[in-house]
């Protein structure tokens, strides 16, 4: 009965956007649990090139729900996203990319952190799409070879260090360089920002109904969904889609860098461009739809907590499963915080965003044995 409802909605929705010329949103309030072809529909229309193997594992975690003395506990595996070292910021890059390309780009510039996972990921990417590629580091080139650094070295990818330079200033050499290259008749297509816009969060729009049809799938009943908030474009994206069909999980944002409200404004402002993009408007309000929690950021981005380092210690042992510092692991110490409160009740699943490249310059010197759980 459910199929026969969705094929039929399905057909109508067409039929208006054919008349319209334009996604149609009749099924705003008229449908508890849209079809997922009201969203992939709308991203279909876009640019875009495919570059990772989806859908994503999505399996329990047993050693946790052991552990922590509950059972229903998930990990969705965007850190097996199937290019370079894995995660999240392949799903955007497929649409990003996909926007340089059909704008004429020639080459693509992106800056950000030495350890940076987009620049690794991008850099995968373009090799992948044989795309000139240019990395731009605010670190010194004498910084250590290791981590994503290495691997960026072993693509061959060219890399310009520009030493202990601000973000901002950073930024500003990025907008030097496509200068440059233009006037010299060149087309240098630039990744802002760390990939949040409303062009890369729509790669994370249709994780929902990926996750969705997963849930569906495997008879896995999952409420909550725990999430990294950065930039924010991933959260933004994620929000959005979940939105748009009918919020199938309420969304928890953990904070790894910004205050509550400073995260909550770039994911706003990300969430209005992917909107208009999509042609599909952002049903309700913001707070209506996600929990944005900053008590798990510590002093900022790549500033560890004792309850994030213990969560990058243990929980490998536990799962055979590797996270790190800078995102993975405050989300992680922060889902085990809201299950051991009991700030949360039914299935959980913990969105893995990747970094496992940066994981290799996290330690100057391994960490004593008595620190690792059961020593």
């Amino acid at each position: 009965m459910l199929k026969t409802r969705i094929s039929a909605d399905w057909i109508i929705y067409e039929a208006m956007r054919g008349l319209f010329n334009t996604p149609f949103l009749w099924y705003h309030g008229a449908m508890d649990n849209p079809p997922a072809e009201v969203l992939t529909g709308a991203l279909g229309r876009l640019p875009r090139v495919r570059l990772g193997c989806y859908p994503t594992p999505l399996h329990r975690l047993p050693g946790l729900e052991t552990a922590l003395g509950y059972p229903g506990i998930f990990i969705k595996r965007d850190d097996l996203s199937g290019l370079g070292p894995g995660g999240n910021k392949l799903r955007s890059l497929e649409f990003l990319l996909g926007e340089a390309i059909a704008g004429g780009a020639d080459r693509v510039i992106v800056s950000g952190p030495g350890q940076s996972n987009l620049c690794t990921l991008t850099a995968a990417a373009c090799a992948r799409l044989s795309l000139p590629c240019t990395l731009i580091h605010n670190c010194g080139e004498d910084e250590p070879c290791t981590g994503n650094l290495l691997l960026n070295r072993i693509m061959g990818t060219e890399s310009i260090f520009l030493g202990e330079v601000s973000a901002a200033e950073r930024r500003s050499f990025e907008e030097q360089l496509r200068g440059e290259l233009a006037a010299k008749g060149l087309m240098p297509y630039v990744i802002r920002h760390g990939g949040t816009s409303g062009t890369g969060a729509l790669g994370y729009a249709e994780t929902i109904a990926e996750l969705r049809g997963q849930c569906s799938e495997q008879g896995f009943a999952i409420g909550t969904l725990f999430v990294s908030g950065g930039n924010g474009g991933m959260a933004a994206g994620l929000i959005y889609g979940n939105a748009v069909l009918g919020r199938p999980f309420r969304i928890c944002v953990i904070s790894v860098e910004d205050r509550r409200e400073e995260l909550r404004e770039h994911i706003e402002k990300t969430i209005g461009e992917a909107a208009l993009i999509a042609g599909l408007p952002f049903p309700g309000d913001l707070e209506d739809r996600c929990d944005i929690v900053d008590d798990y950021r510590g002093a900022g981005w790549g500033l560890n907590t004792p309850e994030c380092e213990a969560a990058v210690l243990s929980f490998p042992s536990r799962e055979g499963i590797f996270i790190e510092h800078v995102y993975s692991g405050k989300v992680i110490a922060g889902m085990e915080d809201y299950i051991r409160g009991r700030k949360i009740d039914g299935g959980v699943c913990y969105l893995h965003s990747g970094g496992f490249g940066s994981l290799f310059s996290q330690f100057t010197n391994p960490p004593p044995r008595d620190r690792f759980p059961g020593s």
